[in-house]
């Protein structure tokens, strides 16, 4: 494959594990206690976490490479690899630092994404 060809798929592939990480630090800041309820409370709080504030970063960095990425593949390429793979990101992050349980079914689950991507991206 060309560089010209590869560089629309790094970029894609950049975002998905932006979009993936983000979501991981959004979660983990949700963690954290919020000493204010209400509005202001919940807008403190999104202020002063670290781990949300890392998150919206990497959103933001998400949007620029996947729209970059978007300017050069089909939207019906993108968008399932985009979605399916970040999703695969977030479920092993909520078993790693989460100890969410991950069962046998979505296991198996995993595989036919995997295989989906594949038939998708070609």
């Amino acid at each position: 494959m060309s560089n010209a060809y590869m560089k629309p798929y790094v970029l894609l592939a950049v975002a998905l594990l932006f979009n993936g990480v983000a979501n991981v630090l959004m979660k983990a800041g949700m963690r954290e206690p919020q000493a204010v309820p209400g509005l202001w409370g919940m807008v403190r709080h999104y202020l002063t976490s670290w781990p949300v504030m890392a998150g919206l970063f990497l959103f933001a960095l998400n949007i620029i490479a996947y729209t970059q990425a978007l300017a050069k593949l089909p939207l019906s390429v993108a968008y399932p690899i985009m979605v399916s793979l970040s999703g695969l990101i977030v479920i092993l992050g909520s078993q790693l630092w989460f100890k969410e349980s991950i069962t046998w079914i979505q296991v198996m689950g995993f595989f036919l994404i995997i295989g989906g991507v594949i038939c998708v991206a070609r």
